[in-house]
């Protein structure tokens, strides 16, 4: 497998760092996780904007450029050889004042695609009260989800909500939280969240159809809501059948329709974007 360090294609073996290096143990990394199929990256763009915004968010300055990591990544793809995968990008800072920033770009393991019954039938998700630190990036401080979600996991189910002091649903571990209330769409305010990829587009797609709200959603009220659903890049959008004994009998008509809109966006955008 060949990885990217700060522009530059090594082999893993080579892709290492000292167990004192201060910025990893601290935490004092950013990262993005890119979705690629068919041999085209999912977005790139978005993800390298919201990659340099976590940066700001926690003070982590570095000289990349836009232009430059996005064609690291294709050239990541191109080394690999890769169809149907995953890719990290992870921007570790200068910790220490007198070393450079590191930036990683690796492939993961392959693309997790869901039963189709997930789509149609929906997911079982539970509750986990805990809010990250810094909600508007996307760091490596990673042990809430981690912990949320291997108890989401114990209790059978597919995702873990975390809830926050006042609560509130946030966000998944892994995905944005969407509900609908007759036609209108709502969603947790942009400042208490990460702001998705796929939400980013989701929002955009759906902005004709629907009514859109940025508004909390307090856990004891979720219940009242039509459908839920989450989003992520390796989600898309996944209708929620049941939030901890809450239940939501379907047929998921409008996420149904949120599918089908951002299928039609992602194919046209990624898969043929000359059509």
């Amino acid at each position: 497998m060949k990885v990217l360090l700060n522009g530059r294609l090594i082999a893993e073996s080579e892709a290492v760092l000292p167990v004192s290096d201060k910025a990893y143990f601290f935490d004092f990394c950013v990262y993005e996780s890119l979705k690629v199929v068919s041999g085209k990256v999912f977005f790139s763009e978005y993800h390298v904007d919201r990659l340099f915004d976590s940066a700001k968010v926690i003070g982590l300055g570095h000289s990349f450029s836009k232009a430059a990591v996005v064609s690291w990544i294709e050239k990541v793809v191109e080394a690999n050889s890769l169809i149907d995968a995953f890719l990290r990008v992870l921007l570790i800072g200068d910790a220490d004042a007198n070393k450079d920033p590191k930036l990683f770009v690796f492939p993961l393991a392959g693309v997790t695609f869901y039963p189709k019954k997930f789509y149609s039938q929906g997911v079982k998700t539970i509750s986990f009260s805990g809010e990250r630190l810094f909600p508007n990036a996307k760091t490596k401080d990673l042990l809430l989800g981690f912990v949320a979600l291997r108890a989401a996991t114990k209790a059978g189910a597919l995702e873990a909500l975390l809830v926050d002091a006042d609560g509130n649903v946030r966000e998944g571990t892994r995905s944005n939280v969407f509900a609908f209330k007759g036609n209108k769409l709502f969603f947790p305010p942009k400042e208490k969240v990460l702001e998705g990829v796929t939400k980013k587009i989701l929002l955009k797609v759906c902005a004709p159809h629907f009514e859109l709200v940025a508004r909390d959603l307090p856990l004891k009220k979720i219940g009242c809501f039509d459908e839920v659903f989450i989003s992520s890049t390796l989600f898309n959008a996944l209708p929620v059948r049941q939030v901890d004994d809450v239940v939501f009998a379907g047929p998921f008509e409008k996420t149904k329709r949120v599918q089908k809109l951002f299928r039609d966006y992602y194919h046209a955008a990624v898969l043929d974007p000359l059509a």
